[in-house]
Parts: C-alpha cells; structure tokens; sequence
C-alpha cells in the first residue's frame, strides 16, 4: 500500500518503529504520522498508549524465531513478525 501526503500530494515512505506500528513520513514536505497494522491513523507517537501494541509487553524477534522454529515455523506462531524477520533471527 503507498500512502500519498495531503499536504503535497507526493508519495510516502513508511518504516516500522515497533511491533506493529508504522511511521509514515513525506521526504518532500516532512509531514509524518503513525499507524498501527491495521492502518489506523494515531495522532502523533507520544499519543500511541494502547496496550494491545505495547512494545515493551511483546516478545523479542530472537525469542519469537525460537518459537516460531520451534513450531515447524507455523505461520500462528508469527507474533506479528515476518518470515524474513524470523529467519533472520534464527
């Protein structure tokens, strides 16, 4: 999905800054936001308090690989990691 400013109207790039939270940033003009992964809007990181997405609470990449692995590298056992993060990991 690509996400275009409405500021000035350029394609954004995104990274992600925690589990499943995104930062979403105009290289053009500087506007940037956050979302979460279900591409919910979050007004600002300092208001991002929920604790379903709370990075402290979630499991590392290294012991969620192990996990994962450990499971026949079933895709339930992802905890919202990708395949690449995971094999990187092991």
């Amino acid at each position: 999905m690509e996400w275009v400013c409405d500021k000035c109207y350029s394609i954004m790039n995104y990274s992600k800054v925690g589990r499943n939270r995104y930062k979403v940033h105009c290289s053009n003009c500087g506007n940037t936001f956050y979302v979460d992964k279900n591409d919910e809007y979050i007004e600002g990181d300092e208001d991002f308090d929920n604790e379903e997405f709370n990075d402290e609470e979630s499991l590392s990449v290294y012991d969620a690989a192990l996990i994962w692995a450990s499971n026949g590298k079933d895709e339930d056992y992802m905890f919202g990691y990708s395949e690449d993060e995971l094999e990187d990991a092991l």
